[in-house]
C-alpha cells in the first residue's frame, strides 16, 4: 500500500492502494443520500403487526448486516403509515437512545427488503458514494457524531439537521469497492472471533452446570463453610478500591475507569477484602457474588465471606455465576429491579453439595483450561479490532 503521510495539503487518507491516485473528493451527506426516518404503526392494531415485512428498530443495529426482524409489519401497515420498503444495502443508524445503552449511533445495513421505525435513519445512495463506503466512514466517525451532536436532555436524539450538513470524503467508485471489500474481510473475521468467543461461553456454561451438579460428596450449608467478616481499614492499610464484576470478580476500580474522588479518612469504613475471600455485592440479579483473588477495600455496603479450608481456593467462584445458583437466590432476594439484594443471614442457611479438596481442583482445572482458551481468543478479537480501527483512521478521511 501506498503512503500518503507526507502529503498533507492534499486530500487523500494516509493509507492508500498503490494503483490510485488522485485527491478525493468532498460532499455533503445532503448532496450525496436521501435521509428517511420510519414509524410505528399502531400496536392497537394487531393485524398490523401479524405479517411479513422486516421492522428494525433501533435495538436491533448491532450487526454489520441486518437480514430478520422481530417483529413484522403487514403490507398495510407499510400503506396506512406511510413507510418506505428500503432497498437491500441501505445504510441505517440509531438516531434515539442513550449513548451507554450501546443504541444511539449504532448502525447495520440491510440484507433484505425492510423499513425502519422512527427511531432509526437510513441513507439511500443517490450520486456516488456507495452505501457500503458510507458504512466504512460511519464507523471511523460515528462515535464522535454520536456522542457530540445528538441533542435533549433525557433521551439525546440525532437530528436531520445535523447529519446531513456532515461533508463526507470519498474516492472513484473503484476505490471504494476495494476498500469496502478489505474492510468487510476483515468485519467478517472478527464476526468469527466473536462466535468462537460466544460458543466458548456456552460451552463453559454448560460444562460448569454440569460439573457442579453432578458433583458428589459431603452436603454443608453455607454457614458451615464461610465466615461473615466486617474487618474494616481503620488503620488504612489499604488503599487500593475495589469493585465487583460479574466475570472477573473483584477487581481494581482503576481498570473500569471510575475515578471516584474521596478523602483518605472516607476509606477507613471500608472493608477489607483478602484474596480468597467472596463479596456478596448489590446486583443480586447477576448473582450477587465475586470472588477475590487480590487484598484490597471495598465499599461498606458489601458483605465479606471467608471460606473456611473446606473449600479449595476459588472452587465457588464459578459456582456463584451459574445459572443455577442465580435461580436459586430468587428464595432469599428482595425488591424490585437493580434495588434486589440477597439476604445474607438466609442464604447461609442454604445447602450445597461440596466434593473432597482433590475433586474440586479437578473441577477446577477443567474450568481453568477453558478460560484460559476465552482469554487467548479474546486477545485475538482486541487485537483484529485495532487493527481495524487503526485502518479505519488512516484508509478514510
Amino acid at each position: 500500500m501506498a503512503d500518503n503521510k507526507d502529503k498533507k495539503v492534499l486530500n487523500v487518507p494516509a493509507l492508500r492502494f498503490p494503483e490510485f491516485s488522485g485527491e478525493w473528493n468532498t460532499s455533503s451527506i445532503e448532496e450525496q443520500f436521501e435521509l428517511y426516518s420510519g414509524n410505528t404503526p399502531s400496536r392497537m392494531d394487531k393485524k398490523q403487526f401479524d405479517g411479513t415485512v422486516n421492522w428494525i428498530t433501533s435495538g436491533e443495529l448491532k450487526e454489520h448486516y441486518i437480514a430478520d426482524t422481530k417483529e413484522k409489519i403487514s403490507d398495510e401497515a407499510v400503506k396506512s403509515n406511510n413507510l418506505k420498503l428500503l432497498p437491500v444495502g441501505t445504510f441505517v443508524i440509531a438516531i434515539c437512545g442513550l449513548e451507554a445503552d450501546g443504541v444511539r449511533g449504532t448502525c447495520s445495513i440491510t440484507a433484505s427488503e425492510s423499513t425502519i421505525s422512527q427511531a432509526c435513519m437510513a441513507f439511500i445512495s443517490k450520486k456516488d458514494i456507495a452505501n457500503e463506503f458510507l458504512y466504512a466512514w460511519y464507523k471511523k466517525h460515528g462515535n464522535v457524531i454520536g456522542i457530540r451532536y445528538a441533542q435533549g436532555t433525557k433521551q439525546q436524539n440525532l437530528s436531520y439537521d445535523i447529519i446531513e450538513k456532515f461533508n463526507i470524503s470519498y474516492p472513484c467508485i473503484e476505490e471504494q469497492k476495494k476498500l469496502i471489500r478489505f474492510i468487510s474481510l476483515i468485519d467478517e473475521r472478527i464476526a468469527t472471533q466473536n462466535k468462537i468467543i460466544e460458543d466458548l461461553k456456552k460451552l463453559k456454561s454448560a460444562i460448569v452446570d454440569k460439573l457442579y451438579s453432578s458433583a458428589k460428596g459431603e452436603t454443608y450449608s453455607f454457614r458451615q463453610l464461610f465466615k461473615v467478616v466486617n474487618e474494616k481499614n481503620k488503620k488504612l492499610t489499604y488503599s487500593n478500591v475495589l469493585s465487583a464484576s460479574q466475570e472477573l470478580g473483584m477487581i481494581e476500580r482503576s481498570d473500569i475507569n471510575i475515578d471516584i474522588k474521596f478523602e483518605q479518612n472516607s476509606i477507613s469504613e471500608y472493608k477489607i477484602v483478602r484474596k480468597g475471600d467472596y463479596v456478596v455485592h448489590l446486583r443480586s440479579f447477576q448473582g450477587g457474588f465475586a470472588f477475590s483473588d487480590r487484598t484490597g477495600i471495598c465499599s461498606p455496603a458489601y458483605t465479606i465471606l471467608h471460606p473456611n479450608d473446606l473449600v479449595a481456593y476459588g472452587y465457588l467462584s464459578h459456582f456463584f455465576i451459574s445459572k443455577p445458583f442465580i435461580k436459586s437466590l430468587k428464595l432469599v432476594t428482595y425488591g424490585i429491579r437493580d434495588g434486589r439484594s440477597i439476604n445474607v443471614d438466609e442464604w447461609l442457611d442454604m445447602t450445597v453439595t461440596l466434593p473432597t479438596k482433590r475433586e474440586q481442583s479437578h473441577i477446577l482445572a477443567i474450568i481453568n483450561a477453558i478460560d484460559n482458551k476465552l482469554h487467548n481468543e479474546t486477545q485475538i478479537h482486541n487485537y483484529m479490532f485495532r487493527q481495524r480501527t487503526y485502518l479505519l483512521k488512516t484508509m478514510f478521511i
